[in-house]
């Protein structure tokens, strides 16, 4: 039996609700045996505005679109600049949403909060989504718009020389990645890297899965069935593409700050990166939010003690990337 007495209250009063059976905007993202791909999707977006609450006023936000390395799609990224006409280092984030769901729309709120408090520009990005876009494709558009930023970012006020890369969830598995292809291509390399309870290690065998496996809104059944509609086989899962921590080299990566929840499934693995990190020399720091569960970041609106979360990891962001 878990020990819950860590949960907090707020969070509680979420699952609470969802266990109780009342109607809740994320019934249907919850239950992914009954949802279809459209109302998972809508219930995502649902579920992020109403927990994130009205957007924080920002400068300038700019919405663009990159063409990706093969020719055939539109990336659309959205750019958030906290103070016009300075030139600032440059946060890229992946949105995260279980390689399904998710877009520039559901991560606004959390990506108005890193650009303010962080003292950055951030740069969102629309990957593509499976099951439409298998794995690596998503993947695959996630290094064009850093590498897009690389060449046209001063454009924007970006100091290219201070770039890091971000994510959530599905958006820290495209982050941890993205970072490790990035290391042996002749390109300015990412500082710092930012991994908010991200998804590591595609087997699901962590212990985490076993003692979070279900009543902490993000359930172990659940992302089985995200990850079975991300990769085309799974036979993937040993690939270091779909499972970063499989990567055995982890050496010449940028410093790292890794963020798990302490009721989410998705624990062990951001422990065991963090472990594997360490051992390779790379400089990382990590905190547990011991009593929020997986995807806390969307919920500053009704759960206070996000907002101060949202600040403290803003915070790191700015130390980073600020750095000479």
């Amino acid at each position: 039996m878990v020990d819950t007495s860590k949960l907090n209250p707020q969070i509680k009063d979420v699952l609470d609700a969802i266990s109780g059976g009342k109607k809740h905007e994320i019934d249907t993202h919850h239950d992914s045996k009954r949802a279809t791909l459209k109302q998972g999707r809508d219930a995502y977006y649902s579920f992020a505005s109403i927990h994130s609450g009205p957007p924080l006023r920002m400068p300038r936000v700019e919405d663009l679109k990159v063409l990706s390395s093969d020719g055939v799609h539109q990336i659309p990224i959205r750019i958030y600049t906290p103070t016009v006409n300075k030139k600032l280092p440059a946060l890229v984030y992946y949105h995260g949403g279980g390689w399904q769901r998710g877009d520039i729309d559901t991560h606004d709120s959390i990506c108005r909060h890193f650009a303010h408090y962080g003292e950055v520009i951030v740069v969102s990005v629309q990957w593509r989504l499976a099951p439409e876009h298998k794995f690596p494709i998503g993947l695959n558009d996630c290094l064009d718009v850093y590498e897009w930023v690389v060449k046209n970012g001063s454009q924007y006020n970006i100091d290219t020389t201070h770039l890091g890369i971000g994510g959530d969830s599905a958006g820290g598995n495209m982050t941890a990645v993205t970072v490790q292809r990035l290391r042996d291509k002749p390109v300015q390399q990412p500082i710092f890297q930012l991994l908010l309870y991200p998804a590591l290690d595609l087997s699901c065998s962590t212990w985490s899965y076993t003692d979070f496996a279900e009543g902490f809104f993000l359930t172990t059944e659940r992302v089985k069935y995200y990850v079975s509609h991300y990769l085309n086989s799974l036979d993937e899962v040993s690939d270091p593409l779909a499972s970063p921590v499989k990567q055995p080299d982890l050496s010449r990566l940028p410093r790292t700050h890794l963020i798990t929840a302490g009721f989410d499934p998705l624990r062990g693995e951001g422990e065991a990166y963090v472990a594997r990190l360490k051992d390779a020399g790379i400089p990382v720091t990590y905190t547990c939010y011991e009593g929020m569960i997986h995807a806390f970041a969307h919920m500053n609106h009704t759960v206070p003690a996000v907002l101060d979360a949202l600040k403290e990891i803003s915070a790191v962001i700015k130390t980073e990337l600020h750095k000479k």
